[in-house]
């Protein structure tokens, strides 16, 4: 379906079509970058820019970019204009399901958004350079990583779920990226559990990147190549880029406390059997103040399960870890039921397991 854009309305100073799937994916995906809340209103908006089949779709909180490709879209004139991200996400919402097209055109300060000619909302606008900008230079030719849909899906589903808003610390909030001779790999943490896809042993380059950044491009589902300069980063697909400044200050070395030697107990994991324990427990048990379900996590030579705490909380030989059922079925949905997992323990209930599997470890603190 295209618009025959002569056909666009007298008042209409600039027009461009955008295919409705493409602007909801954008929206989707910049969802965890728009501030929920924030002392800048500009923060709020959704620049959109065009002009003679060129131009982008932009949202920024001044530290992460996230930024739609109009390149070649069919149009004329120039449209440079901010919308309120929240009239955009509700002007979707209720424009008819049969829309495959929008036609956006320019009246004025205000962007008319329509659907076969039917018009499905008009938004009201502020100049787009109100907007924060950010260039990075481009380098083609080298600082690029290939990260292939499958990446990108597994780091938004298992990895960036770890990081946490926490403005006491704000190192917390991000991934942790590593790479030596072209071998690369990832870290996340919560306090709680930690996951990293790859030990780096001795990283040429290591950067924290932040978290959101991560969750816009994953949610945008493509194949995409990571650039990283001295300081910053730019994810980049064939229409959707996030780009910004590298995290500031140090990152924990959280994923370095994996001792290979120090396990006295290994044991393989039957996930399903496990997963449904967690559930049939998570019901029956009663929660705490603070959300948690606490359980034993119980292990010896043939066995791996839980059952509830004991109220004097004995352990027979150490072989007994209390942790919160429900972050450790979080942790069993990353693993699949034919999984080969492996289950490490030190025998002291005060030091972290680990699970791992062929894509990742993680590491899984006790309750204390």
């Amino acid at each position: 379906m295209a618009f025959n854009l002569a056909l666009k309305s007298k008042t209409a100073e600039a027009s461009f079509s955008i295919s409705r799937d493409l602007l909801a994916r954008f929206v989707s995906a910049v969802n965890c970058i728009v501030p929920k809340k924030t002392a800048i209103p500009i923060l709020k908006f959704v620049r959109i820019y065009y002009k003679n089949g060129d131009g982008f779709i932009r949202v920024s909180d001044t530290n992460c970019y996230a930024e739609l490709s109009l390149k070649e879209a069919r149009g004329s004139g120039e449209i440079d204009l901010a919308v309120e991200y929240g009239s955009l996400e509700n002007m979707l919402s209720k424009a008819p399901r049969s829309s495959g097209v929008f036609l956006v055109e320019r009246e004025g300060t205000a962007l008319v958004f329509k659907d076969n000619c039917v018009t499905c909302g008009k938004l009201a606008g502020v100049p787009g350079a109100d907007c924060p900008s950010l260039i990075i230079p481009i380098d083609t030719d080298e600082g690029w990583v290939d990260l292939s849909e499958r990446d990108t899906q597994f780091i938004h589903k298992y990895v960036s779920p770890l990081c946490i808003e926490d403005a006491q610390y704000t190192a917390l909030n991000s991934i942790l990226f590593e790479e030596n001779d072209l071998t690369f790999g990832f870290a996340a943490t919560d306090r709680h559990a930690l996951i990293f896809t790859k030990f780096i042993e001795e990283p040429t380059f290591r950067r924290a990147l932040p978290c959101r950044a991560f969750k816009a491009m994953t949610l945008f589902g493509t194949d995409s190549r990571l650039m990283l300069h001295t300081g910053h980063y730019r994810f980049e697909s064939k229409q959707f880029s996030v780009y910004g400044p590298f995290v500031g200050g140090t990152y924990p070395d959280f994923h370095k406390l994996v001792d290979t030697d120090g396990f006295t107990q290994v044991l393989k994991v039957n996930v399903k059997t496990l997963r449904e324990e967690l559930n049939r427990l998570s019901m029956i048990v009663p929660h705490t103040s603070k959300g948690y379900c606490p359980v034993m996590l119980t292990y010896g030579p043939e066995y791996l399960g839980v059952q509830e705490v004991p109220q004097d909380y004995v352990f027979e030989d150490n072989k007994g870890i209390k942790m919160d059922a429900l972050k450790l079925l979080e942790l069993m949905e990353r693993f699949d039921d034919n999984s080969p997992v492996t289950f490490k323990a030190t025998g002291n209930v005060t030091h972290p397991t680990v699970w791992k599997d062929s894509r990742a470890t993680t590491l899984f603190m006790p309750m204390v």
